[in-house]
């Protein structure tokens, strides 16, 4: 995983989240995961669209927070339009542009996605 990398984060407590994420460790030196500026995910209805919502907001002030990894249950790559969203959201920079065979990749499944549509 590459250093503030953005992240769905699937918590051991059924929350999902969308953040920057480091690896870090929490002050035993144990191995934990810094969220910067992190969102939570909810959807309304089970047909309707995932929605943004502000995670710490009214808690604190901190826009980071450390998680343990036990709190962690997976961590997922997130769509192009929820990373738009966060992006959007959070006035951070979208992450690099792909690689030449990262654009590849990417037109060959968006091929064989419109392929197996039809």
């Amino acid at each position: 995983m590459s250093e503030g990398s953005i992240r769905l984060v699937l918590l051991t407590s059924g929350v999902m989240l969308v953040a920057r994420l480091r690896q870090t460790t929490d002050s035993d030196g144990d191995r934990a995961y810094q969220l910067i500026r992190p969102l939570r995910l909810e959807k309304h209805e089970d047909s309707g669209p995932w929605s943004l919502h502000s995670y710490l907001a009214g808690l604190t002030p901190q826009r980071n927070v450390v998680m343990l990894k036990a709190a962690v249950a997976a961590l997922l790559e997130p769509e192009a339009r929820i990373l738009q969203a966060y992006t959007r959201s959070t006035n951070q920079e979208c992450p690099p542009s792909e690689t030449p065979v990262e654009r590849l990749k990417k037109a060959f499944q968006e091929f064989t996605d419109s392929v197996e549509h039809h």
